[in-house]
């Protein structure tokens, strides 16, 4: 009842709030053919008029309706293509007196053409500027043929991924990681393995957001980032197959195979993929304990090697009950299999290069991970005018199943065992259950003005029982300091309104997010339980202005909260050897943000942002150590605030006729503060990211792809982590009338990517020294099949969070 109370509440005072919202024009028609006929297939394009520049691009609904947003006042094209059919290019006129374009119904001729004699010239680029993200448009990219959603997702601009898989975004930390507009709600651990077990080859794009407004998810302090799946938009029975062969440290292979049939009202789809891959990585560690006067050197050498297997499979139905109403049905999950053999060595003394003794460590890992998740979705169209209904169901569980083995043995300076070998096991079964219900509804108000609400609820339960023995006498004995039965239970009811409208050069936009959470952690082993229950507003205001048609600005501010992660308030340890391991903290509180932007347009291609982010309460992570135990471990806490100053500049250049490049580059001041084990920290530095994208067309089916990428040192929380480089390069081969394409890769060609991470904080003198499989020669043979003529496309109607996201 308490919950019920609070939801009702939240939804009053948000409804109740109605600020003017930012935007700025929008171009909204219908593609029919000459029998009055929906053509929901066909490609809408904005191009500037004066040199036919791509402005936007997006395609019709199951109705054929379409809309093109956030345009900026100025002289256009609008180009609608479709396979079978005559073009149909019109000029458009958008001044600051008229903001919304409301066009009469465009009618498509049919044609007898072949498919051959069609030529389609619009291609996006790999990195694509918009008023409000950053796309990256994978899908046709040689360097990201065979690769994995991870490996995708460190190479996109700004993203950075450490040693522990925590992923950044622009310089921080805290990203809300979604696929197709949902979030995932996996710990960083699960999620790096979800992300390292997804074929690159099903990823259309990945979309950065850094400011989202109030429509979206109030949860994660540095933005969002968007995995965009492919989608068959053809009709009939077609399909695309993909298979894949690599080699870094081991060898590599993928397939793929997308299938999409569509009749009448009804659309069938299904996507598979199996990923085998064999690699590795190393791990160096040097630490010194100091007690008292006297101190004790440890110098750790430690050698991964993975072999992962992963199923991934989506099935799915839409169906048309009406011409305004369309019903979708999607089943998606995955099935793998990990295993990790692992050996590392430790030199113990005052001096390691004469060590006192050496401890010898040996581990197997064997993990099995599934998931599934059901989704059940409604779009109605409630009218011409654009109001519209949404509703989602979605249903998930994540099922992780980890064993290990450990033998620990010490050997004195003359080769003989010290004592018996420690032998421990540990068993961790995860269960994670997800359920998440939104409603959205949208309302045009003419004149450029708009209404947008919704409720969503969310439920996350995740079991972990963690169980670690000792082998002692013979008998498996539990390790009590070890094993723990930790249930978290976390459940956010919201509401959000938004509201839209322009005064001549002026848009602005403002919304209101009510996010009422109930959290409870539960160490059943340890007797200690943190229930929490709080609600929090989080506003959001974007204030745009059109200074000239080659001159665009704009303001924004939002507040966003990341709540801890479950698997870093689960109290037990992750054990790595017997004098190092990590820790949760069950204590952790939710750490909120106020991020505030600018942005500058020139010419509708290059893009600028600065921006300034408070963050209170901030989630850190920090190393510990006993100088009785000499153990080390790494856990987080919540430091008083963080200050980040940032720039971001993104430069499409035309270098040639045949060469084109993109530049996108970060510049960022990251500054902590807070008490900190005991000690008070205060450090910050300047830090830059650069990403240089450029394209060859050597010959018409072929090209050649290019990166260059560098990150400079920077501090974060303790550490102090130290510059690093690389080179991708890669060529795409289309050949059987552009139906099949062959594409070579190789990441990291000089092998230059190697994490240097550094602390000397309180009592701690450490250095990480990580190296990666990061260089990685691919080669990838992609078909398409099936009937390619013209045909309705697949409504998407995952749900309206999808087309918030403004997927291309």
């Amino acid at each position: 009842m308490k919950t019920v109370t609070h939801i009702l509440v939240s939804l009053l005072v948000v409804a109740g709030f109605d600020f003017a919202y930012a935007q700025q024009a929008t171009i909204a028609g219908r593609v029919i053919d000459e029998d009055n006929n929906p053509l929901d297939l066909a490609t809408v394009t904005l191009l500037l008029a004066n040199d036919s520049t791509v402005v936007k691009t997006g395609f019709p609904d199951g109705q054929g309706y379409f809309e093109l947003s956030d345009i900026a006042p100025g002289e256009f094209l609008l180009s609608v293509m479709l396979v079978g059919y005559e073009d149909a290019i019109s000029p458009i006129t958008i001044t600051p007196a008229t903001p919304a374009k409301s066009l009469p119904a465009i009618v498509l001729k049919a044609t007898n053409k072949l498919l051959a004699e069609v030529a389609v010239t619009v291609q996006r680029p790999l990195v694509e500027r918009r008023p409000d993200m950053l796309v990256v448009n994978v899908e046709n990219s040689a360097l990201a043929a065979g690769n994995t959603a991870m490996d995708i997702l460190e190479r996109s601009p700004g993203v950075t991924v450490d040693k522990d898989d925590n992923i950044s975004l622009m310089g921080k930390q805290g990203v809300t990681v979604m696929i197709d507009g949902k979030q995932t709600y996996l710990s960083a651990e699960q999620l790096a393995n979800f992300l390292r077990n997804t074929d690159g080859n099903m990823i259309k794009s990945i979309e950065l957001i850094t400011n989202p407004s109030s429509k979206y998810d109030a949860s994660g302090t540095a933005g969002m980032i968007n995995i965009v799946l492919k989608k068959n938009r053809l009709a009939g029975t077609n399909g695309t197959l993909s298979l894949g062969t690599g080699y870094g440290v081991g060898h590599k292979a993928n397939t793929s195979l997308n299938l999409n049939h569509k009749t009448g009202r009804t659309n069938v789809f299904g996507t598979y993929s199996y990923l085998n891959n064999r690699g590795g990585n190393e791990f160096d560690i040097f630490r010194s304990v100091v007690h008292g006067n006297d101190y004790t050197d440890f110098q750790q050498y430690t050698d991964f090697n993975r072999k992962n297997r992963s199923h991934n499979y989506r099935a799915g139905v839409d169906y048309n009950t009406s011409e305004r109403n369309v019903v979708g049905l999607l089943v998606s999950g995955y099935a793998s299999g990990n295993d990790n053999d692992n050996s590392s060595n430790t030199f113990i003394g005052r001096n390691v290069a004469f060590p006192d003794s050496t401890l010898s460590t040996t581990s197997v890992f064997d993990g099995n991970y599934t998931s599934i998740t059901v989704n059940a979705n409604n779009q109605f169209t409630i009218d011409s005018t654009g109001r519209k209904l949404v509703a989602d169901v979605d249903i998930s569980r994540f099922s992780n199943r980890n064993k290990a083995h450990y033998d620990n043995t010490f050997y004195l300076p003359s080769g003989d065992m010290k004592g018996q070998p420690l032998l421990s096991r540990s068993d961790m079964p995860t269960i994670i259950d997800i359920r998440v219900a939104k409603v959205d509804y949208t309302h045009p108000m003419g004149k450029g003005k708009k209404l947008e609400a919704g409720l969503k609820y969310s439920n996350v339960v995740s079991d972990n029982d963690m169980r670690f023995e000792n082998l002692e006498e013979d008998v498996w004995q539990n390790d009590a300091g070890r094993t723990n039965h930790f249930v978290y239970d976390e459940q956010v009811a919201a509401a959000y309104v938004n509201y839209s409208t322009q005064w001549g050069k002026w848009g602005v936009q403002a919304g209101l997010r009510s996010e009422y959470t109930v959290s409870d952690g539960n160490s059943i082993t340890l007797a200690n339980r943190i229930q929490r229950d709080y609600l929090d507003f989080f506003p959001s205001v974007f204030v745009n202005y059109s200074i000239s048609d080659n001159h665009q600005t704009g303001l924004s501010y939002s507040k966003r909260i990341n709540r801890p992660n479950y698997g870093n308030l689960n109290p037990f340890e992750y054990f790595l050897d017997q004098y190092t391991f990590e820790q949760g903290n069950p204590y952790l509180r939710p750490e909120y943000t106020h991020a505030f932007d600018f942005s500058y347009t020139l010419m509708q291609r290059y893009h600028l942002s600065a921006g300034y982010n408070r963050t209170n309460d901030v989630i850190a992570e920090s190393m510990n150590q006993d100088e009785v135990t000499k153990r080390t471990w790494v856990t987080r806490d919540n430091l008083a605030k963080q200050n980040i100053w940032y720039a971001n500049l993104n430069v499409p250049v035309k270098i040639t006729k045949f060469w084109n490049s993109n530049t996108n580059f970060n510049a960022f001041y990251m500054g902590f503060e807070g008490p900190l084990n005991g000690d008070y920290l205060r450090q910050g530095q300047f830090a830059w990211q650069l990403r240089s994208n450029h394209t060859f067309t050597i010959v018409p089916n072929l090209t050649a792809e290019a990166s260059a990428n560098y990150q400079s040192s920077l501090i974060y929380s303790v550490y102090h982590i130290a510059a690093q480089w690389s080179i991708d390069a890669g060529l795409n081969k289309s050949f059987l009338d552009k139906k099949a394409n062959l594409k070579l890769s190789v990441s990291d060609i000089f092998d230059t990517r190697i994490q240097d991470v550094r602390t000397r904080y309180n009592n701690m003198n450490a250095i990480v020294n990580q190296k990666n499989e990061t260089r990685i020669a691919r080669l990838t043979l992609t078909y398409n099949f099936g009937n390619m003529k013209n045909g309705a496309r697949r409504n998407d109607t995952q749900s309206e969070e999808k087309s918030r996201i403004s997927m291309p």
